[in-house]
């Protein structure tokens, strides 16, 4: 019975807060949408457990199940209010999930999680499903299926050919593999020419296995090392593939097993693609477009399907000398200075996350009163709602309130500290150590996200869009954020010394990259800097002996609009973008 009040309390709470959060109102009075309070993705429970309830209810029709990913709730939607009526008076308290009854309410909606795209691929994007047979498939998982630990978090990987440096994201020409592409694969380029496509046979294979779970992030290929093709064959399971172009439009693709991936012009070079990590996929469907009925849109339903083990077969054709395309923003022979992924994360960890261990007390004792447009941002905050602030400092952003859920997360361990001290009195607030690009941090989750002066600590644009992109997965739907980086332009804020003259900038040269050193308090004149912090070093505490060190902290100094074009993605709203003392500023609104 105890344990009956302790649902029953959950329950009045959290429809307390789906009001509040989503507008969903709960009700007595019997409609045919209802709310399962109790169960839903976070606890494994999904559409075939409906399923199941309604055999003992043949003549019950059920018409939508939505659940939210990492969420421990449900809506179920019934043809009529009669059919909704005896579902509940049949199951509510009755039926248990996890041996917890399942409890119920009637709402006067449910959410529409849907998210409607285009129907059309990139350009120069080609998938030919069933391009082999089901004993080919078979063979080639025999063939290229292993056991084996690998150096990649997220799957296991294998090369012929060339080994594909991941540091880089090239091969080395000068050190050919023993083991070439297997000949088993000959049969695919003459299917290929069968099809069309205009392409040189490979002399490089690389191998991903993925299990349920695993991904990988978005990315194009780097031009200047490989031809104008990319093929890719999918083996085991099917999987949908995100297509982000950097203009903000985005793709979601389904791949099928034994289908070939084309991957050719703008799809090969002005792309990026990814995998998500997750064990299910939506279940995505064509329709016609609501707009004008002859034009069909690509919809992510609210439908889910797992997935299986997977291998892919990714071929290239190697090549020499600097990449002649025409799709520059994203090509290596035009931004030479791209910072690549692995040497972009030694970086930060040299001049951004050892530097602020080294100087935590220092940056503390700096910082203490709350940036007063945080402070406008979070007074409307409601009463129960969850709060994140990521990249949280000392914490002096905290709000001293007891009746809201407050996360501080924070990679330093000595900021962390500080914020720890800085928080204690507050009921309410706990502080986590977090790393953006990794948060581990439950999706659909925060009501509100403050993330300030953190994105200008990435030292690539892929790395950037990634901690945007994880910050989009914590907010719920209607959730808010609000995210601040460093301008490059300062001369509308108190940080420039009228008196102090701009000299040549220094160059700090490390990792292989020379990177200018500031001149602080003067305007900027680079993009991708070092910022000196001048740390004051206490020798003999009796004599009181001092010298001072000098640390270098990477930045990113934004243009403007560029922190706008970092947040437009499918599943964000800019709502407001300003600028404020030597601040970009976007609050965001999920969809």
């Amino acid at each position: 019975m105890d344990d009956v009040k302790k649902v029953e309390r959950k329950r009045r709470r959290f429809t307390a807060r789906l009001k509040s959060s989503k507008g969903i109102i709960c009700s007595d009075d019997p409609g045919p949408n209802i709310l399962l309070c109790n169960v839903g993705q976070a606890t494994s429970f999904d559409k075939s457990n409906v399923i199941k309830m309604l055999n003992d209810l043949p003549n019950v029709k059920l018409t939508k199940f939505v659940a939210e990913k990492g969420e421990s709730h449900c809506f179920v939607v019934f043809n009529s209010v009669d059919s909704a009526k005896l579902f509940f008076d049949t199951y509510n308290g009755k039926e248990r999930a996890n041996n917890v009854p399942i409890y119920m309410n009637y709402v006067d909606k449910v959410p529409n999680t849907e998210i409607v795209c285009t129907s059309k691929n990139p350009e120069g994007l080609h998938l030919i499903e069933n391009f082999i047979t089901e004993t080919e498939e078979r063979e080639l998982l025999k063939l290229f299926d292993w056991i084996e630990e690998s150096n990649l978090k997220n799957r296991q990987v294998k090369h012929y050919g060339y080994e594909f440096r991941y540091g880089s994201n090239d091969v080395d020409l000068d050190n050919p593999l023993i083991e070439k592409i297997p000949p088993e694969c000959d049969a695919l380029w003459e299917r290929l020419k069968g099809h069309g496509i205009d392409f040189r046979i490979p002399d490089q294979l690389t191998v991903n296995k993925y299990i349920p779970g695993q991904g990988i992030p978005s990315h194009v290929d780097r031009h200047s090392p490989f031809d104008n093709t990319i093929l890719s064959l999918s083996l085991g399971s099917s999987v949908v593939m995100d297509w982000k172009h950097h203009s903000g439009r985005y793709v979601p693709l389904v791949v099928l097993a034994r289908s070939m991936l084309v991957m050719q012009g703008e799809a090969r070079y002005d792309w990026q693609h990814g995998i998500q990590p997750r064990t299910w996929d939506p279940i995505i469907e064509t329709r016609n477009s609501s707009i004008d009925k002859s034009e069909h849109v690509r919809v992510i339903t609210n439908n889910t399907m797992p997935r299986d083990m997977r291998i892919s077969l990714t071929f290239r054709k190697t090549r020499l000398g600097p990449c002649e395309c025409v799709y520059k923003t994203l090509c290596d022979s035009v931004n030479t200075n791209i910072i690549e992924n692995d040497v972009a994360s030694k970086l930060e960890e040299v001049h951004v996350h050892q530097v602020y261990e080294q100087i935590a007390g220092h940056f503390s004792s700096t910082r203490h009163k709350p940036w007063p447009k945080v402070v406008e941002f979070l007074k409307d905050v409601s009463p129960g709602s969850i709060v994140l602030d990521l990249g949280a400092g000392n914490g002096k952003n905290v709000l001293k309130r007891n009746d809201i859920l407050q996360i501080a997360g924070e990679r330093s361990t000595g900021l962390l500290s500080e914020c720890k001290a800085y928080t204690s009195d507050v009921p309410g607030a706990d502080c986590v150590r977090l790393d953006l690009l990794q948060a581990g941090v439950r999706e659909n989750v925060a009501d509100v996200v403050i993330c300030i002066a953190v994105i200008h600590h990435f030292s690539n644009q892929m790395r950037r869009q990634q901690a945007i992109s994880t910050i989009a997965s914590i907010l719920r739907p209607g959730g808010r954020a609000l995210i601040t980086v460093w301008a490059k332009d300062q001369t509308k804020s108190n940080y420039l010394c009228k008196d102090k003259e701009n000299h040549d900038t220094s160059v700090h040269s490390t990792l292989g990259i020379n990177l200018p050193v500031h001149e602080n308090r003067t305007q900027f004149k680079y993009n991708d800097l070092l910022v000196p912090w001048k740390l004051r070093i206490i020798k003999d505490k009796k004599l009181e002996n001092e010298s001072k060190t000098t640390l270098l902290r990477y930045y990113h100094v934004f243009e403007e609009g560029e922190l706008d074009k970092l947040c437009d993605l499918p599943n964000l709203i800019v709502e407001k973008s300003f600028y404020e003392e030597g601040n970009w500023c976007v609050i965001c609104r999920k969809v």
